[in-house]
């Protein structure tokens, strides 16, 4: 009876929905599809009519290793509540149409060259740790007014490596010691096409529920005068950063186009990169991340309490507080946790500074060896008793002061050398104008989203210089998302205010 009556129902869903979403669910594929045990090669109502019968007795399954929805290995009952629960989600979560930018991409289509990768090794790791910590206390250093923080070093490193690739002589040098340690770009390419191969989730599944998505585009002014793309460079983003690649007007359909991609690529977390463009804009590198996990074991409802938080003012904020017990680490100054987002591949941990440091003290003493020492504990044996209190906010900063300090600053002058970008920048130079950071983060009991997106925009006018300057989670903290095989954080922030 209770069985019919949700058939019933979602049979009554299934009319009320619109028929452009319906049409979207009913030909819901996957590879396999789960659920089609009717062998129609789509999973919708029908066949959840016949396995029902079939459990009964009567009638039989055209394709029963199908109907193995939840893959124990058997056919039962339980894959009838997992079928049940798939057709919900393909009728809430009907795709929408992706973003169509008025450019086109001259990128479609075009075959990756024959590359070669390089797993992550220490070098790599080190190098990238280091670059991490340094990029957020640089831009955490301008946080005078205690703000949220939030940075995506992987999204970062994205787009200025392929800003490097057009680089040439000490520009290149520079921006090769700060993206790698200075090891050569060639090098850095083989290693962050892995990365980003190995940031993809082959199989998502009700146990392995976490997706990270990369993508990058390149969009150049149609007026071969300023700037003539060389092909090599064009070929070397489409083979190590997969980058699409547009000739667009450089008008307000352009900033559509560049917003609209980015809204789209981070999965509608971070609508806008782009406010105006500048009369000496020639071209745009952007890349965009999305970051979507559930965690390996949720909160439940009754661990989630009412509780405060003081914020770095001194002000205390009334806050909802996740409780439980996590794994435990720590040093000398340090208090924090770890806990692990569903299928195990990605982690949160959160670092709670000792009460006799504030939360600035603590990140302008933050080392990448402290860092990676902390994430590589491996106390399974010691518990913490956690209170951590859920947030969400957006952050937004210029990254082209800190990446001058950083050790980059000729790629900012008219001294840059891009000739590798372009054909004609003997005669037409080019330079980095800025470099724009979006983020994004919403932690709550059932997971994380978390989005990040970076845009380093070239222009051919004469370069401006400018000075180059230098357990209880109730009060500031500091807090990263990271790779658990390499323990190198791809967001890090600092948590000062939850309002």
């Amino acid at each position: 009876m209770i069985i019919r009556k949700m058939l019933a129902a979602l049979a009554a869903l299934c009319i009320a929905v619109p028929v452009t979403i319906a049409g979207q669910a009913g030909a819901l594929t996957l590879a396999p599809v789960a659920g089609d045990v009717n062998s129609d090669s789509v999973f919708n109502l029908a066949d959840m009519v016949m396995y029902q019968r079939w459990l009964k007795g009567a009638g039989k399954l055209i394709a029963e290793t199908n109907g193995d929805v939840n893959g124990d290995g058997t056919c039962d009952v339980l894959d009838l509540s997992a079928m049940r629960k798939l057709l919900i989600d393909c009728i809430v979560k009907a795709p929408e149409p992706n973003f169509a930018p008025k450019a086109k991409n001259l990128c479609a289509g075009i075959e990756p060259s024959k590359t070669n990768e390089s797993q992550a090794d220490e070098k790599f790791i080190n190098s990238q740790t280091a670059f991490t910590v340094d990029l957020f206390k640089k831009s955490y250093a301008e946080n005078t007014e205690h703000e949220n923080a939030l940075v995506s070093s992987y999204s970062v490193m994205q787009a200025l490596a392929m800003t490097a690739n057009g680089a040439g002589g000490d520009t290149r040098a520079e921006m090769e010691k700060v993206l790698g340690s200075g090891m050569s770009m060639e090098d850095l390419n083989g290693y962050l096409l892995a990365q980003r191969k190995c940031s993809v989730n082959p199989k998502y599944t009700d146990y392995n529920k976490w997706q990270m998505s990369t993508a990058n585009s390149i969009w150049a002014i149609d007026n071969k005068e300023r700037i003539n793309v060389r092909p090599e460079f064009i070929q070397n983003c489409v083979d190590y950063y997969d980058s699409e690649f547009y000739i667009a007007p450089f008008d307000d359909t352009t900033l559509d186009d560049v917003n609209g991609w980015v809204n789209d690529k981070t999965h509608e977390m971070i609508p806008s990169i782009l406010d105006h463009i500048g009369e000496d804009d020639v071209m745009y590198l952007i890349n965009a991340v999305a970051f979507e996990a559930e965690w390996e074991e949720p909160f439940t409802e009754y661990q989630i309490n009412k509780g405060e938080f003081t914020n770095a003012n001194g002000d205390v904020q009334q806050a909802d507080m996740l409780c439980g017990w996590e794994r435990y680490i720590g040093d000398e100054n340090t208090n924090g946790m770890i806990k692990s987002y569903s299928g195990g591949r990605y982690s949160f941990a959160a670092l709670l500074p000792d009460e006799s440091m504030t939360v600035d003290q603590y990140i302008g003493e933050l080392t990448p060896e402290k860092l990676n020492g902390l994430l590589t504990q491996k106390n399974y044996d010691i518990k913490a008793d956690i209170k951590l209190p859920k947030f969400s906010y957006e952050y937004e900063n210029e990254l082209s002061d800190e990446l001058k300090s950083m050790g980059m600053p000729t790629a900012f002058t008219g001294k840059a050398d891009f000739t590798n970008m372009s054909s004609i920048a003997y005669r037409h130079p080019l330079h980095i104008d800025r470099v724009v950071h979006k983020t994004f983060i919403d932690l709550d009991e059932n997971g994380t989203k978390a989005a990040a997106a970076t845009m380093v925009a070239m222009a051919d006018g004469e370069a401006m210089i400018n000075d180059i300057r230098e357990v209880n989670f109730d009060r500031p903290f500091v807090y990263c998302i990271f790779d658990t095989q390499t323990y190198v954080p791809v967001f890090i922030g600092a948590v000062n205010s939850l309002s």
